[in-house]
């Protein structure tokens, strides 16, 4: 018994290291994406108040007449209810191992990997379009899509290493490396997709507010 003890003890100190690591890693994560939010607020009022050097009538001038909103793509709210879907997956699957069904779980962890696939599918379209119109546009809108198109990609990109993250997880599972007491990576992986939402809805609000 004393010797079971003995040998949880750095494998709990070891479990705090890694939350730690974890939580400043989405720490920094969110730092850099509310610096994002920032960066596309300030070209977007650069966008609209225009240049002020630049000569009255000409596309960097700015102004009402020669900005036009941002249309976000309708594909982009679509994937927002697929996004959340993954959330919701995910976290059923911390439920049932906590309750130590196995089954289940791998079950809703598939199901997650399926519905980050679909977003990633979907959500392209929604990038192809925003690309395409910065690409037509002749106004101060075409930084404002550019940059709506940017942050677009880099979130998509934290979004497959998610689901690397979670084809990890997936695999461990089918080793049968969780059970109800040993599920950290399981619970580590859902919150990393909790993250991934709120900053997904944060850009969006931003996009449809600021647009």
């Amino acid at each position: 018994m004393l010797k079971n003890s003995i040998t949880l003890i750095p494998a709990r100190k070891q479990l705090y290291q890694a939350k730690l690591v974890f939580y400043l890693f989405l720490a920094s994560l969110a730092m850099f994406f509310i610096a994002s939010m920032i960066t596309y607020l300030i070209i977007r009022r650069q966008a609209f108040t225009g240049h002020p050097d630049a000569l009255p009538g000409s596309p960097l001038a700015g102004g009402p007449k020669q900005y036009t909103d941002l249309v976000l793509p309708v594909s982009f709210w679509v994937s927002t209810v697929v996004l959340l879907l993954v959330s919701y997956f995910l976290q059923r699957s911390v439920w049932a191992v906590q309750q130590q069904h196995l089954s289940k779980m791998r079950m809703w962890l598939g199901c997650a990997l399926l519905a980050a696939v679909t977003f990633v599918g979907i959500q392209s379209f929604g990038m192809m379009d925003l690309l395409n119109q910065h690409f037509s546009k002749l106004d101060g809108s075409m930084k404002v899509y550019g940059m709506s198109f940017t942050l677009s990609f880099i979130h998509v990109l934290h979004v497959a290493g998610g689901m690397i993250f979670l084809g990890y997880v997936i695999y461990q599972a089918g080793r049968d490396k969780y059970d109800h007491e040993r599920h950290w990576a399981v619970d580590h992986c859902a919150s990393y997709w909790h993250f991934l939402d709120v900053v997904w809805v944060c850009m969006l609000v931003t996009f449809f507010i600021a647009r």
